[in-house]
């Protein structure tokens, strides 16, 4: 007897879409989304139903519709087996979605009709996180603004071909956008491309091909040294920074926002973890043998990193009860404000492909440092350390260390440093 059981996608957020985890057969596993949310304050974790709490009055009817989704779920794989069709996790999907999300069978016909009707229907149906969703209206936005200017071509999904691929790009240059924005766009067209052909709708094969590819260049991230990271827990003692305060702020003492900001900051730096992540620390994630044990957001990954002494001052200062995480947006723009009163000044040179062109500019260290800064100095700086790369990736969650490789910002002058400590650089030369 196959085995149902309800989650929340997202427990951290006011409200959550609901997913099954459904085991079936010896060790065969499944995730599949249901077509029901709920406030999280009123899911019951060990229950996997909705709390019969008087603040959600409808809560018999909520767990009935699960118990009755549920029973579904299990029906329909006994089902399957009865009629001698082979379970697979799309067979299930398919049998389910027929059941359970009638819409999606409907699409089917009305998305033949036009590329757009199944870009909506994607969007509105999706368990996207709403940053993602974001990118998808953005991309829908941009091939209506490009139909336009193409008024002659109307996009079907049999005309997404190679020569609509160099065509958009092109259009997508025009409007000086950088390669890596472009080639999110292209990710986003080649995944709809494919959900599209998933349903069975009859989709240009091009996007498969090597030539449609996801443009991306390599681009001049910074980390932050072990000395810089100093300064910013430091701040009010480096000389420059009261002068630097009475500039911006009128005042000789540090504003709470601002202190709040450098300490998540500093988390990061010592424990390699997302800003989604940063996010849902709680008490109990720390851990009596001095650990943080966290699921990621992203990757939904256990990892366990070791407490650094300036995440346990940290976590000292706050009773282990972390301040409210702002949003990133106004995160990024608070621990500027930081890096400038810490002094971190750096000219550095930057180069990027916007529009076609290749545009350098030389900016001050501070003004570049925003959230992920974080993870990539406790990537680089551990690296630095000697730290074995396949212990950092356990934290960092890459797959391989070729693509770790990629991640870490480690300058020349870094590395020759480094370099000077290897044996090779310190033999003792006989002279005879």
């Amino acid at each position: 007897m196959a085995k149902v059981k309800f989650y929340l996608k997202r427990p951290d957020q006011k409200e959550s879409s609901i997913y099954t985890r459904i085991s079936y057969g010896t060790s065969n596993q499944m995730k599949y989304y249901i077509s029901e949310s709920i406030q999280t304050d009123f899911w019951n974790i060990k229950t996997s139903r909705a709390k019969e709490t008087k603040e959600f009055p409808q809560h018999p009817e909520f767990n009935h519709k699960l118990d009755n989704i549920e029973s579904m779920i299990k029906n329909t794989i006994l089902n399957l087996q009865n009629r001698n069709i082979g379970l697979t996790n799309d067979t299930i999907k398919t049998a389910l979605d027929t059941l359970l999300k009638p819409e999606i069978q409907k699409i089917e016909t009305v998305s033949e009709k036009g590329l757009f009707e199944f870009i909506e229907h994607f969007i509105s149906t999706s368990t996207l996180r709403k940053s993602s969703i974001k990118s998808y209206r953005v991309v829908q936005n941009n091939l209506v603004d490009y139909q336009k200017k193409h008024k002659t071509k109307t996009l079907t999904f049999e005309n997404i071909d190679i020569d609509f691929y160099n065509s958009f790009i092109e259009f997508l240059k025009k409007r000086n956008y950088a390669t890596n924005t472009i080639g999110t766009r292209i990710k986003v067209v080649k995944t709809i491309m494919r959900n599209a052909q998933e349903r069975d709708i009859k989709v240009s094969q091009d996007y498969t091909k090597k030539a449609f590819k996801k443009p991306k260049e390599d681009v001049d991230h910074i980390y932050l040294t072990e000395a810089e990271l100093d300064k910013i827990y430091n701040v009010e003692s480096t000389p420059e920074f009261k002068e630097r305060l009475m500039k911006t702020h009128n005042g000789d003492t540090l504003p709470e926002y601002l202190d709040r900001a450098k300490d998540i900051f500093l988390i990061g730096c010592y424990t390699g973890l997302r800003f989604s992540d940063l996010s849902q620390l709680k008490r109990e994630n720390f851990l009596s043998d001095n650990t943080i044990q966290v699921k990621t957001i992203k990757t939904a990954q256990e990892v366990v990193i070791p407490i650094h002494p300036i995440v346990k001052q940290i976590l000292n200062k706050y009773n282990y009860q972390l301040p409210k995480v702002p949003l990133n947006q106004v995160f990024n723009r608070f621990i500027k404000e930081v890096g400038y009163l810490a002094d971190i000044s750096e000219i550095i040179g930057t180069e990027i492909t916007k529009g076609g062109l290749v545009v350098k500019e030389s900016t001050e260290k501070y003004k570049l440092i925003a959230s992920h800064t974080a993870r990539r100095s406790f990537a680089t700086n551990a690296y630095l350390a000697d730290m074995p790369s396949i212990s950092i990736m356990k934290i960092t969650g890459h797959k391989t260390e070729s693509a770790f490789m990629k991640y870490i910002k480690m300058s020349a002058k870094d590395n020759a440093i480094k370099m000077q400590m290897h044996p090779f650089f310190n033999k003792l030369v006989v002279v005879k």
